[in-house]
């Protein structure tokens, strides 16, 4: 087997709310359907709960959002709508060339911290 093959199943997340370290980033989305625009939205709060308000700029920008498709076949760089958005939701524009599952990730620094979340979405027909 390479390092490209993996017997490991993916599946889309049931919940969008994930703990990275000492925050919390929920992604919400409409139903995702090909070829539709869609909004993302990263909803950033801290460990008490307190929405994000100074999100600092990562390579010139609010965060940077990567999608890339279950088959590795399709490769999304998306960044904000608003690049100077200090939080706490970080809202990013795309759209989806097919079905199928997407694993997306968002990248967002706060407190000189580059904090990294993944998320595992289903694209419908």
């Amino acid at each position: 087997m390479t390092g490209a093959e993996s017997d490991e199943e993916i599946d889309a997340d049931k919940v969008l709310k994930k703990r990275v370290d000492d925050i919390e980033i929920e992604l919400i989305h409409p139903e995702a359907k090909v070829n539709e625009h869609l909004k993302l939205i990263f909803a950033l709060s801290d460990g008490d709960g307190s929405p994000i308000t100074e999100l600092e700029p990562y390579l010139g920008s609010a965060g940077h959002v990567v999608i890339v498709s279950e088959d590795m076949e399709e490769f999304l760089h998306v960044h904000p709508a608003d690049e100077n958005t200090k939080g706490p939701k970080v809202e990013y524009m795309t759209s989806f060339p097919r079905q199928g599952l997407y694993k997306i990730w968002g990248q967002f620094k706060y407190k000189g911290k580059l904090y990294t979340v993944p998320f595992v979405i289903e694209v419908q027909e």
